[in-house]
């Protein structure tokens, strides 16, 4: 008797999905908290957590299921050799109760009238002195063994209570210069040295580093993915030689530039890219910037998250930066599944799929793809064999695949579903950007009748 197969043509959706892993970042706030005032932020991650604020997104920007923060050195080991990272535990346990996961960098120090190097480091180790109008700060000599021992230290402390945490999203690799992006001198044998220890400290952490300059490059050999930590800067200043339209900006000349010397092209096909704003959103728009170019370029970077440091976007320009977050990441569309309309018991059950990824990125963590066969109180859960959505980069993927019902599946009707799911609780995190969606995030795929 031939089989007969049902053709599952689910309806596609624009609408926002709030999937994991990707998409709009708060910045040193999680989902619900209130909007830095004006076009102001702190570069000083969170010390206390006041209560949600919000049910919601905060009024003024985008859904979020990220928070991006970074913290001081001074404030992990106030005394040296004792580290106390309860910030970064209090701020996993938030991010949880708001639906997020957390990204985290650990800065050595900041820029003038910023905290600098702990106090007992300045006293104890080489520093330089540097001075920038009222504040003369002491910070280390970037080259020097100490400074690479006693960060690294920091460093391989952290991954040691936090790598391959499953809310940690990223680790920023931050370590020359003010907030670790950049400004300083240092040896490329140091800069191997630092992401030496950056790597063996966070092995199972996907890890970022700033793109620019040898420290771009050093860190892309190493393995990590990036971050640009001034998208969107279309800088307007001019000079009476040059014209305001052909000035030096990040946009034309500093990142196509660095991702080009840094070989990193390709490298968002197996790790992550991360953009944070050149100020805010408001100063692109108070400043008469191409939004249309800036968020063209962005897209055919194959960013995954944008994070535009938790203060109020441009009312009219809110549709564009939501379209725009939509489809940074991944976003997959079921577009067909093939499934049978009757099955035996402890029988073979092959399904035929068609997944496009519509967004620019694929998923990074190992979820795994599932059938589920609901039978009234009872469900049955079938993982979809050598189905990875890490490898699901942009375009179409075909998954052919035979399960194999198990005896916990018995004779009578069905209900079919597909979904992505964590493998650490098998539950549906992920939802396919479809209408026929259950609450649950499981896709609905139709009746099937269980013979003896």
């Amino acid at each position: 008797m031939p089989e007969t197969l049902r053709r599952v043509r689910p309806t596609p959706t624009n609408a926002y999905l709030a999937n994991p892993h990707r998409g709009c970042c708060t910045f040193q706030h999680f989902n619900g908290d209130d909007l830095y005032p004006g076009n102001t932020w702190s570069e000083e991650g969170p010390i206390t957590f006041p209560k949600r604020k919000f049910s919601g997104v905060a009024p003024g920007y985008l859904p979020t299921t990220v928070s991006y923060c970074r913290w001081f050195w001074e404030i992990f080991e106030p005394e040296e050799g004792r580290y106390d990272f309860s910030v970064i535990e209090k701020s996993i346990e938030t991010a949880k109760a708001r639906g997020q996961t957390l990204a985290i960098r650990l800065m050595a120090f900041g820029s003038a009238g910023q905290p600098q190097v702990p106090a007992w480091y300045a006293k104890k180790y080489p520093t330089v002195s540097v001075t920038s109008g009222q504040f003369t700060d002491a910070r280390p000599v970037h080259d020097s063994p100490e400074y690479l021992y006693k960060f690294g230290a920091l460093i391989r402390a952290c991954g040691a209570r936090f790598d391959g945490h499953p809310l940690i999203e990223t680790m920023d690799v931050g370590y020359i210069g003010p907030w670790g992006e950049g400004d300083g001198e240092m040896s490329v044998a140091q800069m191997r040295r630092f992401n030496d220890v950056h790597k063996e400290a966070f092995s199972k952490t996907a890890r970022l580093i700033e793109v620019c300059d040898e420290q771009g490059k050093v860190g892309i050999e190493s393995g990590a993915g990036w971050r640009w930590n001034c998208y969107g800067d279309m800088g307007d200043a001019g000079s009476s030689h040059v014209l305001k339209v052909n000035s030096w900006n990040h946009m034309y000349d500093a990142y196509p530039n660095a991702v080009h010397h840094a070989r990193a092209q390709e490298r968002w096909k197996t790790q992550p890219v991360h953009f944070e704003t050149c100020g805010v959103p408001m100063d692109w728009y108070d400043r008469g910037y191409d939004i249309d170019f800036i968020l063209q370029q962005g897209l055919k970077y194959h960013p995954t998250y944008f994070m535009p440091k938790s203060t109020a976007l441009p009312a009219a320009w809110m549709d564009k930066l939501a379209d725009f977050c939509n489809h940074i990441g991944y976003r997959f569309v079921l577009r067909q599944a093939i499934v049978p309309t009757e099955i035996t018991a402890r029988g073979a059950i092959k399904i035929h799929l068609w997944v496009e990824n519509v967004g620019v990125a694929p998923l990074y963590r190992p979820y795994e793809l599932a059938l589920r066969v609901r039978q009234g109180e009872r469900d049955t859960l079938l993982t979809v064999p050598a189905a990875d959505p890490r490898t699901w980069l942009p375009g179409d993927t075909i998954i052919e695949a035979t399960l194999n019902a198990t005896d916990s599946i018995k004779p009578g009707p069905a209900e079919l579903a597909l979904g992505l799911l964590d493998p650490a609780t098998r539950e549906a995190r992920v939802s396919f950007a479809v209408k026929e969606v259950f609450s649950d995030r499981w896709v609905a795929l139709g009746p099937v009748m269980v013979g003896a």
